[in-house]
């Protein structure tokens, strides 16, 4: 027990669990070099302390918007020396419930929310993209700067060579946010005409395609032979994708995660997700690729940073199928998870997989086929899917379930009636993740068997207009992320970024499903726009709500978690096409200030 807070703190009772890890040879990046380092500083002291002062703190502001429905508004909050709410109201009302108390008014001319929460990142792939060349169809705002929008083949493969000049002879040069629609094919010959020397490495848009030259092949070791046994590679064109990627793409996952870059990655995803106003984050499949790596790098960060935020992590089941063989012993692995809680980041008793493959790779598997005909993959085969389902429901877990397009979701919804039927549980809770594309039917069985979905609404920004053209055809683009008709089914409905699938940015999740305003400024699926009384909630309550804590987080109540984001103005008052631009202050995590940098 901590000896300032008496509370479980990350500093405490964590020697005994280090002499448990296993430093094998199937270990990538942390676990090959640094990561006692790491243990030791994460080990010493007490970390993430919630001391306070024992005073009772009233926040005063312009607009308090509490997402409670029994007390939408109010101006003032009561928080106490624990970083509790104890009272919601007027200045005068929220005084009158204690005596000890002190007024501060810094946010009097600001609008109060409760903290935003994204239930659906990965700090793995954050950490790594912001380390690499982001040359992607949209800008991207990033601690190193913006980016540069880049469309179109021939612009592409210029910025590849343009990159490669800047670079010292030998040293890699790895990109992340290629897209074939926006971008034009690319091959193993384009990459090797950029440089037939240096190492390229092309990570594509969803991160579930790899692209190699020559030179990178070779300094990787990978083989042509396990190539071409595997149905989603392509030696010649020096391509993975989907379960590919999963089987090869270790050697390259492993440079990704060196350590001084991965920790650089972390410390700039930090201020990422601040800027964003986010005190809530939810990890959805931990681990990406190592569970030791991935659990002491993000206490080492959330250490270091004093990080403005919490993390819930989902135990990966399809990581544990893959390593265990089957699903009682991945969900006895997952299960061991479930002790390892630390101060700032819980572990959950949800369990997340795969179904059909990314949207952003038009791998998302469709009841009609997409225009040239294909149809999309699966990630985890479909009797795989129902083994994983039904042993990890069966021992009493929510449930999150990656899924795109219809034809995935026809398969899921089939697999979850019969697990259902089966084993009735009124209290499992089913979570759809992304839900890129859904028919009307759809929406109103989801209904009926009482499931939620948790969508990136971004989805139709990016994607609806050169989805119009090259893939889906304008019908089915309009109708990406279809929270308008899951709001009509009575579906609860949150939202996520899946950063870096969309920006960490709630206010632009919001901004997209008010307005359904695409990246070539027309209105896509006017049907499916969303009141911003419920865009709201679904980055808030209902965000909480997907990952099973509606009743510490989400909204501002009293017994709450006093997690607020500070807006300059009020969402309520702005133009809808303005909300993406409204500024943070900052975020209050427990009642503690953390302003964003630059506006100190």
């Amino acid at each position: 027990m901590c000896p300032v807070c008496s509370k479980k703190c990350i500093g405490t009772g964590i020697s005994n669990e280090v002499q448990m890890f296993d430093f094998g040879p199937g270990s990538y990046g942390f676990l090959r070099f640094g990561l006692v380092f790491l243990i030791s500083l994460t080990t010493s002291g007490t970390l993430g302390c919630g001391a306070g002062e024992g005073k009772n703190r009233i926040i005063v502001a312009g607009q308090v918007i509490t997402m409670n429905p029994e007390q939408p508004f109010a101006t003032a909050v009561g928080v106490d020396g624990e970083g509790m709410i104890y009272a919601v109201g007027t200045l005068e009302s929220v005084k009158s419930q204690s005596e000890d108390f002190w007024v501060d008014d810094r946010f009097q001319d600001m609008t109060v929310m409760p903290g935003f929460v994204d239930p659906h990142v990965h700090p793995t792939l954050a950490a790594t993209i912001l380390n690499l060349e982001i040359v992607s169809a949209m800008e991207w705002e990033t601690p190193k700067g913006t980016t540069q929008a880049v469309r179109g083949r021939d612009a592409f493969l210029d910025r590849l060579r343009d990159l490669d000049s800047e670079y010292d002879e030998g040293e890699w040069l790895s990109v992340w946010g290629y897209h074939a629609p926006y971008h034009g094919e690319i091959t193993r010959a384009d990459l090797d005409q950029v440089s037939s020397t240096r190492p390229i490495f092309l990570w594509q848009r969803s991160v579930h395609e790899m692209y190699f030259n020559t030179p990178a092949l070779v300094a990787l070791e990978m083989q042509k032979a396990d190539f071409d046994e595997h149905p989603e590679a392509d030696w010649e064109e020096g391509h993975l994708w989907e379960r590919g990627t999963l089987s090869l793409g270790g050697p390259m996952l492993a440079k990704l995660t060196e350590p001084i870059e991965y920790l650089e990655g972390l410390n700039m995803m930090t201020e990422v997700y601040h800027r964003g106003g986010l005190t809530m984050l939810g990890e959805q499949g931990f681990p990406q690729v190592s569970p030791l790596a991935e659990k002491w790098s993000l206490r080492f960060e959330m250490w270091r940073s004093d990080a403005p935020y919490r993390f819930a992590l989902i135990p990966n089941a399809m990581f544990f199928y893959r390593q265990e063989g089957n699903a009682e012993a991945a969900e006895a692995a997952a299960r061991d998870l479930l002790d390892e809680s630390s101060d700032g980041i819980r572990m959950v008793k949800h369990a997340k997989y795969f179904a059909d493959g990314a949207i952003f790779s038009q791998l998302m598997k469709m009841k009609e086929p997409y225009l040239d005909g294909h149809r999309g993959e699966w990630m985890m085969a479909p009797e795989e899917q129902a083994e994983v389902l039904e042993v990890f429901w069966s021992h009493g877990w929510d449930i999150h379930i990656h899924v795109n397009g219809d034809a995935g979701l026809d398969l899921v919804l089939d697999q979850i009636e019969a697990v259902q039927a089966k084993y009735p549980d009124p209290e499992r809770r089913v979570i759809l993740e992304h839900y890129g594309y859904a028919r009307e039917d759809q929406h109103r069985r989801v209904s009926e068997m009482g499931l939620e979905v948790s969508n990136n609404a971004y989805y139709l920004h990016e994607l609806a207009p050169i989805y119009a053209e090259s893939g889906l055809g304008p019908g089915r683009a309009a109708d990406l992320s279809p929270v308008g008709a899951l709001a009509r089914e009575g579906v609860p409905t949150s939202f996520h970024s899946d950063f870096p699938m969309a920006p960490a940015k709630p206010l632009t999740l919001v901004w997209t499903a008010v307005n359904r305003i695409g990246s070539d400024g027309k209105v896509w699926g006017p049907d499916q726009k969303l009141s911003l009384d419920l865009a709201l909630k679904a980055i808030t309550l209902e965000a909480a709500r997907s990952l099973g804590m509606q009743d510490e987080i989400g909204s501002i109540e009293v017994g709450k978690r006093a997690d607020f984001t500070i807006l300059k103005e009020d969402p309520y008052e702005v133009d809808p096409v303005d909300l993406r631009d409204i500024p943070i202050w900052g975020t209050v995590l427990a009642g503690e200030m953390h302003p964003i940098l630059s506006e100190e």
